[in-house]
């Protein structure tokens, strides 16, 4: 009779095998993940200038309807020296909006009173909706608005104050961008329309409150009681007197919503006017040692303490910036969009943002 015996001594991996086997998957996945998150930024950048191109779309056809390109909600007063920044009751994307299938938005909003003023709900309805083409996927951080308006992570470039020479920031040399006050003929773009920049990402803006804040220094003019300025076309008058002077009568603050401290404006909202900005490099850039205008001040998260983001040209707060690793993506005059490297020269940036100055550069001198 044969009797079969089992074997109970399995052959197994010994504890050094196990091991190796462990540092070789360790090792096939720290050379695997930073492609796969290298490919997922490249899409989500990619994303992000589609997005650019199609505000792009709607800004041009603006233009076809109105026979100028919408106006950038901020602007400069040159009746005073140095510049006085001034602010108009809409934003650049309030102008748009129309033209990007977001019609019955434009229907809603009132343009003679602010858009957060309680007087016109419907200028709240529409403020308050999420718009996904004013939002670039690359953003790490997001925090929502606490009073529920909708926000953009794109900044329409108005002026530069960038001096020519030393490539700091001289408010005696502010020059305009493309989208000035009260809208601009394309003809008065003589730098040409594919070398003026339009309109530039700037992704790190949050409420004025919390980690990675940000707050600019004009008073909102609903929050301030009416106190905020507003410029009628010739000059700027208070949110009151624009009103008196149209036989408006204000509601204030809509009910439960919270104002900022200090009464300022909410910079990333897309019907802001404030939303616009003025390119000055970074505020803590001397003439020997320039930061990158362009995502400047990235590290620490929320600024170091020399200039930290809650500061006007700190960071995000008003400048050219983006999650992007190497850069921030622009929206040209024509429509183009572009991935301007974030070691350009500031005086070279000048010459992209300003539209009439007849400073020619070379495309040498945009680094991608």
């Amino acid at each position: 009779m044969i009797v079969l015996k089992h074997r109970t001594d399995r052959a197994g991996l010994s504890i050094i095998e196990v091991l190796v086997v462990v540092s070789i998957v360790g090792l096939l996945l720290a050379l695997v993940l930073p492609a796969v998150q290298a490919a997922r930024e490249s899409s989500r950048r990619t994303n992000c200038g589609n997005q650019l191109r199609q505000i792009g779309t709607g800004m041009l056809h603006f233009e076809q309807v109105n026979s100028r390109l919408p106006s950038g909600g901020e602007g400069a007063d040159y009746s005073v020296n140095p510049p006085a920044t001034v602010f108009e009751l809409r934003s650049t994307f309030t102008h748009v909006v129309p033209y990007l299938e977001e019609a019955y938005l434009a229907a809603q909003i009132n343009p003679a009173f602010a858009y957060n003023d309680a007087a016109w709900p419907d200028n709240q309805l529409a403020a308050k909706t999420v718009i996904p083409t004013f939002l670039c996927p690359s953003t790490a951080v997001r925090i929502d608005d606490p009073n529920g308006y909708g926000t953009t992570d794109y900044m329409p470039t108005v002026y530069t104050d960038i001096d020519p020479v030393t490539g700091t920031r001289n408010p005696l040399k502010r020059a305009n961008g493309a989208l000035q006050l009260g809208g601009t003929p394309v003809a008065r773009i003589v730098d040409g329309l594919s070398r003026t920049i339009a309109i530039a990402e700037d992704a790190g803006r949050n409420w004025q409150v919390g980690p990675l804040a940000t707050s600019p220094l004009p008073p909102d003019p609903v929050f301030s009681g009416g106190v905020g300025p507003v410029w009628n076309g010739s000059r700027a008058v208070t949110y009151a007197q624009w009103c008196a002077a149209h036989n408006l009568a204000p509601g204030g603050l809509p009910a439960g919503e919270s104002p900022t401290p200090g009464a300022h404006r909410v910079i990333n909202r897309w019907a802001e006017p404030a939303s616009a900005g003025g390119i000055s490099g970074q505020a803590n850039s001397t003439a020997a040692d320039l930061l990158p205008p362009i995502n400047g001040n990235a590290l620490p998260l929320g600024g170091p303490p020399g200039c930290p983001w809650t500061q006007l040209n700190c960071g995000p707060n008003e400048e050219i910036w983006s999650w992007h690793p190497h850069g921030a993506n622009v929206l040209m005059c024509d429509g183009s969009v572009t991935l301007i490297g974030q070691q350009i020269d500031p005086p070279v940036l000048r010459k992209l943002v300003t539209a009439e100055e007849r400073v020619p550069y070379d495309d040498r001198e945009v680094p991608k």
